[in-house]
């Protein structure tokens, strides 16, 4: 092939390439082209599940891959939202089971993409699991920045895990553990409409076990000089 013939086709070769990428990220809408194997994912891909692996199904995938979530520098939570768990226990829980399998977490977060709505978004320190409604941001108040400055400086729970678990039983071991004022209190009314929470952690200061604990609820909350209050997001 000549240079005239080489330098004519290569636009061509170039459009081609672009064409077939912007294919591939269009059909994998819940990823991200820019970034094939993000971090997270060596992170993730190192956590094994329970072996001999269990079919995954959306009655125990989230607790599985929770309660197999190990310590890294990189990801030091994993938040499933409110919107996965509604829907894998309430709205298709009718549904044909999943019926994955996966060895690691990495795998089973990535098998859950493409089998359904789920997304897996990062935000350092935190992975969080969604659907495309959850809110990814978390929502606070700060009343008083010296509690603030402690909380971010305070170490208390070197690991949580909770899978399934309602305000009435994290208020109490929250309590304790950061050693501060929590309200509402854990049999209050006003957390009955508190989303069940669903995370797991490792190495998080106070405030961000705060943070992790608003997004799995889907609540919001301030930082007052004696007490740290939660609401539902509709307070």
């Amino acid at each position: 092939m000549d240079r005239t013939t080489s330098r004519t086709d290569r636009p061509i070769v170039v459009l081609t390439r672009l064409f077939i990428l912007l294919l591939l990220c269009a059909g994998n809408h819940r990823g991200t082209c820019a970034e094939e194997n993000p971090p997270w994912h060596a992170a993730l891909a190192g956590m094994p599940l329970p072996s001999p692996a269990p079919l995954l199904n959306r009655e125990n995938v989230v607790c599985l891959i929770l309660d197999a979530f190990r310590s890294n520098e990189l990801v030091r939570a994993m938040i499933v939202l409110p919107g996965v768990s509604n829907d894998f226990y309430l709205i298709h829980r009718d549904q044909p089971r999943l019926n994955l399998r996966a060895s690691n977490v990495l795998e089973a977060v990535l098998a859950l993409t493409n089998a359904t709505e789920l997304r897996a978004t990062f935000q350092a320190p935190f992975l969080l699991l969604h659907l495309a409604e959850d809110r990814v941001q978390p929502r606070f108040a700060i009343q008083d920045q010296a509690a603030f400055r402690r909380l971010k400086s305070e170490h208390h729970l070197p690991h949580v895990l909770y899978c399934d678990a309602h305000w009435e039983r994290l208020q109490p071991e929250l309590r304790v553990s950061l050693g501060r004022v929590l309200r509402p209190e854990a049999q209050s009314t006003a957390a009955w409409h508190f989303e069940r929470h669903h995370l797991a952690g490792w190495g998080l200061s106070d405030w961000e076990v705060l943070l992790a604990v608003s997004l799995a609820s889907a609540t919001t909350f301030r930082v007052e000089k004696k007490a740290v209050v939660f609401q539902s997001r509709g307070e």
